[in-house]
């Protein structure tokens, strides 16, 4: 048995990640970018106007109030035709070009229409450059304005419109098959008999990994038999990564193990230091990563954050590939048990700039219950003697 930091490094170590490809830029939202972006243009592409206002000659508004002569009204999307002079000022809409001559831009709220036609009432003096973005203030030709391992977010989707990147290299995300295994499963639709339950995990485990914009297949359930589990493992095996639930504990039917040896995989471990989750095979077949998780469904929801998330991050190019881990501030004692590292299901809360944390009701790792009242994991460390209230603690973000 394994502790957790090292089954992690195990998993991080051996993963890789996928090949680039290029795809549309509207489709890149979550992915990490596979290549530098540059720009094409300058943004602002001219002197714009930061302001509903006029444009002037700063120097004509030292004795505001000063009355001007307006000579155009410049709409944006259109260029000015006439130069501003001494004593004169356009009417200038936000985002719209400033008129050669002119240095600055009043606000319209600094400003009095008169009565007398095309003329202007100035109320405050104002600087040279104010309420002008110059020429390329924000990005400029050449410059690369998002950076290889970026992940795309919208203000990213927003850049590449700019720049005009209407199709962009993104690392590829990993197909994941997922099989769940254990004879007294039934389908959603069905109503349990005596002695059987509904598959959640494979529902649970596909949207965490589609969570991750993983390209997931639900590939069914089978009974505990070495027959079944082969032929469905077989059909997995086309995949990036295989995850299986169920079958990977020490009793006469947990037969998923074995199976991963005589279809000839390399196994990396099959026991970690770890609550819930101790009974978890990671290995290799081919190209196909295998995660043979706990049936118990919050073990199952425990593993598949401990090491396939990373998995899948580090598969889609990304530099951040863990859960962001923060200190927070024991609310309630909890009795420390046994000595392997425990993740329990916990409420987090910011209260005056300090977290908090406490665990939630929870009856063991068949309780998923719980964790839908969770947004965090905290953890016990194994070399633990006690937590205190107050005690910082490390908790793991799940939303």
């Amino acid at each position: 048995m394994i502790s957790v930091d090292t089954a992690v490094k195990i998993v991080t170590d051996v993963t890789e990640s996928l090949p680039a490809k290029t795809v549309p830029f509207e489709r890149a939202l979550g992915l990490c970018l596979a290549q530098d972006v540059q720009s094409d243009i300058n943004m602002p592409p001219f002197e714009r106007s930061a302001m509903d206002g006029y444009a002037v000659i700063a120097e004509d508004t030292a004795r505001a109030p000063v009355e001007l002569a307006v000579i155009e009204d410049i709409a944006a999307g259109h260029m000015p035709t006439k130069k501003v002079l001494r004593g004169q000022a356009s009417k200038i809409m936000t985002g719209a070009a400033v008129p050669e001559g002119a240095d600055a831009v009043v606000k319209v709220e600094e400003t009095e229409d008169l009565p007398t036609d095309n003329r202007v009432k100035i109320l405050r003096r104002i600087d040279g450059g104010k309420n002008i973005s110059k020429m390329g203030e924000d990005m400029k030709v050449g410059q690369i304005v998002i950076r290889k391992g970026v992940t795309i977010r919208p203000q990213e989707i927003g850049i590449l419109a700019t720049v005009g990147k209407s199709r962009v290299g993104v690392f590829s995300t990993p197909a994941v098959g997922i099989i769940s295994t254990g004879t007294e499963l039934v389908d959603v639709e069905s109503k349990p008999a005596a002695a059987q339950i509904r598959n959640s995990n494979g529902y649970s485990l596909a949207a965490q990994a589609r969570r991750l914009k993983a390209d997931v297949e639900l590939l069914g359930t089978v009974k505990d038999t070495k027959e079944e589990i082969s032929r469905m493992m077989r059909k997995g095996l086309q995949k990036d990564i295989l995850i299986l639930s169920g079958g990977v504990s020490m009793g006469e039917y947990d037969l998923v193990g074995d199976v991963m040896k005589d279809l000839g995989a390399h196994i990396y471990f099959e026991k970690v230091a770890l609550r819930p989750g101790k009974p978890v095979i990671f290995g290799k077949k081919d190209k196909t990563f295998i995660f043979a998780l706990p049936g118990n469904p919050v073990a199952s929801f425990v593993t598949f954050e401990l090491f396939i998330y990373p998995a899948i991050r580090k598969m889609m190019g990304f530099a951040t590939i863990y859960r962001t881990t923060v200190k927070a501030s024991l609310e309630v004692e909890i009795p420390v048990k046994r000595k392997r590292r425990e993740y329990r299901p916990a409420l987090l809360r910011m209260h005056n700039n300090q977290w908090y944390v406490s665990p939630v009701e929870w009856h063991g790792s068949a309780d998923l219950l719980s964790t839908t009242r969770a947004n965090c994991l905290l953890i016990v460390r194994e070399d633990a003697e006690k937590l205190s209230v107050g005690q910082l603690v490390d908790v793991v973000l799940l939303d």
